[in-house]
């Protein structure tokens, strides 16, 4: 290894006498981006780590290792823009401290990020401090577009040198050419995409304890094992910069690096950011090398990217077995039309629902990406499809991203060809931004289909159906409630794309893009005070939300089920008797056509109707007060003639029904029933949520009737009608509201670490 960091430049093996530097740092940041008002987009605590950074860290942990440079003292330090506050003055003011050498590199820079990466860069030139600047961007542009470019171009003119391609055999001849003030304009390493760097033997990522403690989950990973696809999709960048040819790390230095972050980061969970796991040579043996870490204590679990295409014998068992827990796939459309238009010949829509199955039979949850916007999308269809995606295909998480066209994409390059119109600001190039014209519509029609699909995904029905296949299994439940926060956050309420999102937005005043104003104290603490109090306002109702997925997807005990078997079937024959369903339709319909005092009169009956009876005497209470409503309405028959048709035709429905029921001895057999099952009664704590809906006619658990008290009890107040609330049900439903959250967060903390 020592070897390749030094081929090509003798003069690497000791710095000359000459030199003034007896410390060389060297600062690694991976920017962030700026968002629609300027602001640098960090988060209090970030979810995904950058595996760049690690790879750059490893690398340059290696040079200094090697001892390349002789007696100098090489620092090394990384910062994570999305998750720390990058401290540009204290940088600075590194540079200016006797006998050291500075550089900064911008690693990791992708299309969205190439506007903040460049001012930081600036600031930076500025001060004199010589800065590199690498990722996708540059790679992409310079390998499809060339150099000329007049984004490359405007580096150069900055003295900011630009790498494209990798650097695992370059590294000590960039960073030497650093310390000697020798920095060329352009490196680039990535012309011949048939012989790019063999990573075999290249040194292993390397993660900061300093970064890391920024991240919500310090157990959680990143890392990649291979590089390069074998596919042709006309819209990704990976083929153009790493290559259609898998090239591998060894199965034993991946579990060599598995085993380092375990013992001295207490690594658990990896996403390996294989653009396609499946397709690498040694994806038995590296499975094979991370089972025997599980056998010796090294209890790794990891998420992994594949394709649609068909996987070798036994991949998926052996996937299962090393500990794989979530598989990223690239369904991209529905549309057989858009994946043809796209390149995406290896996915066939009729195969979806089967690959699913066989990760789902493995106990391994599916996430799919799907891209919104493709040639054939409407916004018409774009609904349908998604729908289609949910109710048919059953993945159990998804990302949703708009068509966009990247720099070192095969769709980029001929759009530029043709003339086509991209926006300019490559700050949108996020793929949540409409950046090109699509042929069916309009750019806010584009995004609200986007932004719809997000939202129906993540829509409570669905969270319940998505956890409901999974609560016999705690592992992938508990984890999948993870996601469904981190998700549901970023896209519905902090409106960031998850990928880039983590938890608590926070915005520092002064960075703020060129061009932007920045507001004065006073005007920008009331701003963030507004942000801030909606911010916990929807997290507050988002929290409730999550409660009502929990309760009616948690495991229940054999004894639950029995119970709410049983109680099932003899409150749906009550029901179904006394046509409580069609009174529910016919009062919903009805509803905001009734008087306010009859309203008031009649709201009772919402509340009546989904109570679940426990008990004999419960019937005999729900009786006597079904029986006291059906009054209600014989009078409130004679006293709204005069208030028109409508609610006098809905009370007519109403008293033809109560006459069409007959009871008979019918009571006695409900009564004898509920007799049996007072034995059988589960935990009064395991009561106090169970709930009755009419018109699926099944018992649950559900907050809705609580949720319905503070909803009546809001109303009140704002039509000061205080004196009508009773202050008996106001303490009781707080205090089961408040047990309820408790019990809640109590069994999610336990899930999660159990998980």
């Amino acid at each position: 290894m020592l070897g390749q960091l030094m081929s090509g430049h003798d003069s690497l093996q000791e710095p000359p006498p000459e030199l003034p530097f007896k410390n060389f740092r060297i600062v690694l940041i991976k920017p962030s981006k700026y968002d629609d008002d300027g602001y640098v987009i960090r988060f209090w605590k970030g979810v995904l780590p950058s595996n760049t950074l690690n790879v750059l860290h490893g690398l340059t942990e290696e040079v200094k290792r090697s001892g390349v440079f002789g007696s100098l003292s090489i620092e090394i330090v990384t910062f994570d823009e999305t998750a720390e506050k990058l401290p540009v003055k204290k940088i600075i003011g590194w540079s200016r401290r006797r006998s050291t050498k500075l550089v900064v590199g911008l690693v990791g820079v992708q299309t969205n990020q190439f506007p903040r990466a460049f001012e930081l860069a600036r600031q930076f030139r500025a001060a004199g401090i010589d800065v590199i600047m690498g990722g996708f961007h540059t790679s992409g542009t310079i390998n499809m577009l060339g150099g000329q470019e007049p984004d490359i171009q405007a580096l150069v003119k900055e003295s900011i040198t630009i790498v494209s391609g990798e650097v695992e055999e370059n590294w000590a001849e960039i960073l030497a050419d650093a310390l000697h003030g020798r920095l060329k304009p352009i490196y680039s390493f990535a012309q011949d995409l048939q012989n790019l760097v063999d990573i075999g033997s290249a040194p292993l990522p390397r993660i900061s304890s300093k970064t890391m403690r920024h991240f919500a989950k310090p157990s959680f990973g990143t890392a990649d094992t291979s590089r390069g696809c074998p596919f042709a999709c006309s819209f990704c960048t990976i083929i153009n910069v790493q290559g259609r040819t898998m090239r591998e790390r060894s199965p034993e230095s991946i579990a060599e690096l598995l085993r380092r972050n375990y013992r001295e980061h207490g690594v658990s969970f990896y996403f390996f950011t294989d653009d396609n796991f499946a397709r690498k040579k040694l994806w038995r043996e590296t499975f094979e090398e991370i089972i025997k870490l599980r056998k010796d204590g090294i209890k790794i679990s990891f998420m992994i990217q594949v394709d649609l295409a068909r996987k070798p014998k036994d991949f998926v068992r052996l996937a299962a077995e090393a500990g794989c827990t979530q598989v990223f796939i690239g369904m991209e459309s529905v549309n057989p039309q858009n994946l043809e238009a796209e390149g995406k010949g290896q996915n066939h829509v009729e195969e979806y629902q089967q690959i699913i199955n066989e990760w789902h039979d493995a106990g391994i949850v599916v996430h799919a990406g799907y891209i919104i916007g493709l040639p054939f999308d409407t916004k018409e269809q774009v609904p349908q499809d998604i729908r289609y995606l949910m109710d048919v295909i059953q993945p159990d998480q998804s990302s949703f991203f708009m068509l966009t066209p990247l720099p070192g994409s095969h769709d980029h390059r001929e759009m530029k060809k043709r003339g086509e119109w991209m926006d300019p600001d490559f700050n949108k190039r996020d793929s949540f931004h409409a950046t090109i014209k699509h042929p069916s519509m309009t750019a806010d029609e584009w995004f609200q289909a986007y932004d719809d699909a997000w939202k129906s995904f993540y829509s409570k029905e669905n969270m319940i159906k998505i956890l409901s296949r999974w609560n016999h299994h705690p592992r992938n439940y508990w984890n999948l409630m993870s996601i469904f926060f981190w998700y549901k956050n970023a896209a519905v309420i902090e409106k960031e794309h998850p990928m880039i999102a983590g938890f608590f937005r926070l915005k520092d005043r002064l960075s703020r893009r060129p061009g932007f104003a920045i507001d004065p104290f006073h005007v920008h603490l009331w701003k963030r005070a507004g942000e801030v109090f909606y911010l916990f306002i929807s997290w507050a109702r988002f929290l409730k939300e999550m409660e009502e997925v929990w309760l009616q997807t948690r495991k229940k005990s054999e004894k639950e089920e029995k119970w709410l078997e049983e109680v099932q079937r003899i409150q749906g024959e009550i029901w179904q008797a006394l046509k409580i369903a069609e009174w529910q339709k016919a009062y919903s319909n009805a509803k905001s056509t009734i008087p306010a005092r009859a309203k008031a009169l009649l709201d009772p009956f919402e509340e009546l109707s989904s109570k679940v009876l426990f008990t004999r005497r419960d019937l005999n209470v729900f009786v006597r007060q079904w029986e006291g409503l059906q009054s209600t309405l014989l009078e409130l028959r004679l006293h709204l003639t005069r208030d028109g048709d409508v609610p006098c035709g809905w009370l007519d429905e109403m008293v033809r029904m109560r006459r069409s029921i007959r009871l008979g001895s019918r009571i006695q057999e409900w009564r004898e029933g509920y007799s049996r099952l007072r034995h059988s009664l589960p935990a009064k704590r395991r009561l106090l949520h169970a709930k009755f809906d009419a018109l699926s006619n099944r018992a649950l658990y559900s907050r809705e009737p609580l949720q319905n008290f503070w909803n009546n009890t809001i109303e009140q107040l704002k039509g000061i009608g205080i004196w009508k609330i009773d202050p008996g049900k106001l303490a009781t439903n707080l205090i089961k509201d408040f047990f309820l959250t408790t019990s809640f967060v109590s069994s999610y903390r336990a899930g999660s670490r159990a998980e």
